[in-house]
């Protein structure tokens, strides 16, 4: 068994869909509207990773807070990386504003990011 993808709702699917590609290399799968449930949508692949990235014409808001790890839920997700120095180096190039990397407990080194919708993206250097 593996995970198929992960879905993330978003407050707009264009600009999140770019900021996969540009920072991420997600390539663009399908894209598509639904109008049933009031949404856009759009599937994104990188690798063998999916992403389903939706946009909703009456999304709810909620008050979560992604960064604390003691609300339940998912936090963040990682992508892995050979060279995490290069990698920053390059997002910040690109005006992406990312934390220094870090030494992580477990030995491996690791930096934060955000998307446009504030879930937090890490990168984890293998």
């Amino acid at each position: 068994m593996k995970i198929h993808h992960i879905a993330i709702t978003v407050n707009n699917l264009n600009e999140s869909l770019k900021f996969y590609q540009d920072f991420f290399g997600f390539q663009l799968v399908k894209k598509f509207k639904k109008k049933e449930m009031k949404a856009e949508f759009a599937l994104i692949k990188s690798g063998d990773y999916l992403i389903e990235l939706w946009e909703f014409m009456d999304m709810k808001l909620n008050s979560d807070d992604l960064s604390d790890l003691k609300i339940r839920g998912i936090r963040h997700i990682a992508f892995a990386v050979e060279n995490i120095d290069k990698v920053v180096s390059e997002f910040k190039n690109k005006g992406l504003d990312i934390s220094e990397p870090k030494m992580g407990i477990a030995g491996h080194r690791f930096s934060f990011t955000n998307d446009p919708n504030g879930i937090s993206l890490e990168l984890y250097e293998i």
